[in-house]
């Protein structure tokens, strides 16, 4: 009896220059080596059925990734991540496992997604109070953004794509290992959560890029860290 199990990953620095298609071959050699009762596609070139979500840019990690693996019998999902695991390479790692509960996949399912965004502002003037700004910049009726689309580049309201954004007090430059990369500016360090997914999908660059043209100087993301993926209940998975 087939079975659909749903895992859930962290990418850690080791892996994060790793794309989504490397991570993909990644998974797949991965099965092989395990001996998972893996199911394939049908045709003359089949391939692992796995699903994996929102796939991350190059150069961001995540302690919140999912993937789902079709098998053609049953198994627990605890040994499927047990055996899994010892054949990821470091970076990659299962943290949990689960049965799939109904019949869409992860990518299908998923509608946002939080991060914790470090942010440097080189040349923010010093009377401007952070907390302030990034409040009366949500307090806007709309928020315009240049995307690029497939068809050129379009200015878009990505308002209602912004769920969730604050700083975070607590964060110093001295704590961070990329507190060069900001020289003599001032660093921040964000959360946010956006709408995500096939239907509406906010990355963070464009996010900040919108903060900096309302702020007037420029905020360059230095980090990203991906922290939660959420479907269609706006609960994690």
């Amino acid at each position: 009896m087939s079975i659909a199990i749903r895992v859930k990953f962290i990418r850690g620095e080791e892996a994060k220059y790793v794309s989504h298609l490397e991570l993909i071959r990644v998974f797949e050699r991965a099965v092989r080596r395990a001996g998972l009762p893996i199911a394939y596609t049908l045709g003359f070139n089949p391939h692992p059925r796995m699903v994996f979500g929102l796939p991350l840019a190059v150069g961001v990690t995540s302690e919140a990734e999912y993937a789902d693996f079709e098998l053609a019998e049953e198994m627990r999902p605890e040994d499927f991540m047990d055996r899994l695991n010892r054949q990821l390479p470091a970076g990659l790692k299962i943290v949990e496992a689960f049965v799939r509960r109904g019949k869409s996949n992860i990518m299908a399912d998923i509608k946002g997604a939080a991060y914790s965004v470090v942010v440097c502002a080189g040349d923010m003037p010093e009377s401007v109070d952070i907390l302030k700004l990034t409040e009366v910049f949500l307090a806007r009726p709309k928020i315009m953004a240049e995307k690029e689309t497939k068809s050129g580049v379009k200015e878009i309201d990505i308002k209602p794509m912004i769920k969730k954004m604050s700083v975070d007090e607590s964060f110093s430059m001295g704590d961070s290992e990329i507190a060069g990369a900001c020289g003599n500016g001032k660093m921040f360090r964000f959360d946010i959560e956006t709408s995500a997914g096939s239907e509406a999908n906010l990355k963070p660059e464009l996010l900040f890029a919108s903060l900096g043209d309302f702020a007037g100087f420029r905020f360059k993301v230095l980090k990203v860290h991906r922290t939660g993926l959420f479907v269609a209940n706006d609960n994690r998975d």
